[in-house]
């Protein structure tokens, strides 16, 4: 019994601070520019695939624009009904979080055995023995792994040079260990996602890495996409998760450091890895109901900086020592590796073979275009957009190398927008504590003073559980804990003690009449 009330308990914190963790941003002007940004590249994106798919079937191209506004219209109408339905079972939802949590770590467990079985049904279809990849890293006789700049390709044919080591030149190996390496990655996008923009975006975007037919095929060739995927999604997990002080105040000075460490280690491995700089920073500059100091921030920020610039000299250090050359010469091979090309808009920018996913993935992107406005003074995709524009400007400028192309990080930033567009719908105050929130922010319109939230309720109960470890008597209700007053208290009255002592009156009788001389005409 005791295990089962320590599960109980710890399930009861693990669902608090999955619902504090949340990643909020304030909104003001620019984050009005990103909801643009995200409609114009939501619409788009329709109106390429219904374009596409109006000249597959025969009809007129312009019968795209209906597509699109068709499935703008269908997510805005079911936006709303999902936030409606939301609204008036928000108290319910409170009251069953550790339900939510069981049923939704049900359906993650439901998607991973989904996606295990539709890769266990194309492995023997993929064509491991012609890649590249397999002829550099097998085991022969005098063959030796060939030196690359590219770390990610360096450290993957390393990996699959154990691997063949251990269990011998078997291509089918190779494709498991592809299998193993993405299902670690989306465990860790899942639980990133979990905490900070909820259960039902987490779901959203576990169910297209699972089953998206481009993410299973992807597991099923030979690249090192799937060992930057795990160390992308490491180091973000880390970002996010690692540092548990920082649901009020911000996170750690240290761990500011060292989150810009990993951003210098991931993009050292590939320049994809300097995106990660944005959860850092979203990190840092989140909104907490709270002021928090500017200079922190500012710290924060310049200390984030300077583990960038220390992961990088030290990344360049190691590979200079290890590779016996020196270290101006391997700085510059690393920068001529990622040397813009010229402006050029990319022609081919999605898969064909892929259409009907990604027109999935873009009506379900639409869901994101309402729901930013469901919840007032608060957004959540400002990061992950400016994320995905730097990936398409980097794109257009020839950045990236043709073992990592951008596509495959492109689209999994989307399925993160979708995701969050999706779960925002979900989220939803009780109408009565909005009500309440929206009579206090008109009360307090006049007033100069900065308004304090109130404390959460279930900080106020958690004394009842302290209560009872110190063997206190406990009713059969919860004993909540009250607020300090205020309010100066009136001053408690204190009994005043004689200074002198008096004599006793069985011993002596005072005389209480004064001697008046008879002259003495005072009475007059």
């Amino acid at each position: 019994m005791e295990i089962l009330r320590r599960i109980a308990l710890s399930l009861r914190k693990k669902t608090d601070r999955i619902g504090k963790g949340m990643m909020n941003w304030k909104k003001n002007a620019f984050s009005y520019l990103i909801w643009f940004l995200y409609t114009a590249i939501t619409g788009g994106l329709l109106l390429w695939q219904g374009t596409k798919a109006c000249g597959a079937m025969g009809l007129e191209e312009y019968m795209g624009i209906v597509f699109a506004v068709i499935c703008v219209a269908a997510a805005g109408g079911t936006a709303f009904l999902l936030h409606r339905f939301a609204a008036g079972h928000a108290g319910f939802s409170r009251e069953k979080k550790r339900f939510i949590l069981v049923l939704g770590s049900l359906s993650a467990v439901a998607l991973f055995v989904a996606g295990f079985f539709l890769r266990l049904r194309e492995v023997d279809g993929a064509q491991v023995p012609s890649s590249v990849y397999y002829e550099m890293a097998k085991v022969a006789e005098g063959q030796r792994i060939p030196e690359t700049v590219h770390g990610a390709v360096y450290f993957y044919v390393r990996l699959l040079r154990g691997v063949f080591l251990l269990l011998g030149n078997n291509a089918v190996m190779g494709i498991w260990v592809q299998i193993v390496l993405q299902f670690g990655a989306s465990l860790l996008l899942f639980l990133v996602m979990r905490r900070l923009v909820g259960m039902a975006a987490a779901l959203v975007a576990l169910g297209f890495c699972m089953c998206a037919p481009y993410m299973v095929q992807s597991s099923l060739v030979l690249s090192p996409q799937m060992l930057y995927f795990f160390l992308s999604m490491a180091a973000l997990w880390y970002m996010t998760m690692g540092d548990r002080g920082g649901e009020e105040t911000g996170p750690g000075l240290a761990a500011c450091f060292l989150g810009g460490v990993l951003v210098a280690f991931c993009s050292y491995v590939d320049i994809l890895g300097i995106v990660l700089l944005f959860a850092v920073l979203g990190r840092i500059f989140c909104y907490r109901g709270l002021s928090v100091d500017k200079k922190r921030k500012g710290g924060s920020v310049l200390l984030c900086l300077a583990g960038v610039i220390a992961g990088f000299l030290a990344c360049f250090l190691l590979d200079a020592w290890l590779s016996g050359k020196q270290i101006h010469r391997v700085a510059g091979a690393w920068l001529s590796l990622y040397q813009p090309e010229g402006f050029l808009v990319p022609a081919q920018a999605m898969a064909l073979a892929f259409l009907p996913e990604i027109a999935i993935l873009s009506a379900v992107m639409a869901f994101g275009i309402f729901s930013f406005w469901f919840e007032a003074g608060k957004e959540r995709i400002s990061a992950v957009l400016l994320s995905a524009c730097a990936i398409l400007a980097a794109g257009c400028f020839g950045i990236f190398t043709e073992e990592m192309p951008a596509f495959f990080s492109l689209y999994l930033v989307f399925v993160v927008l979708a995701g969050i567009g999706f779960g925002q719908c979900l989220y939803a105050q009780p109408p009565e504590q909005e009500a309440q929130a929206m009579e206090v922010s008109v009360g307090m319109g006049d007033s100069k003073e900065p308004y304090e939230e109130p404390p959460d309720l279930e900080i106020l109960m958690e004394g009842t559980e302290a209560t009872a470890a110190q063997g206190q008597p406990q009713t059969g209700k919860a004993q909540p804990r009250f607020l300090e007053n205020p309010l100066p208290l009136p001053k408690k009255h204190v009994k005043r003690v004689l200074e002198y002592t008096l004599p006793d009156l069985a011993e002596e009788k005072d005389d209480y009449d004064y001697p008046v001389s008879d002259d003495d005409d005072f009475d007059i």
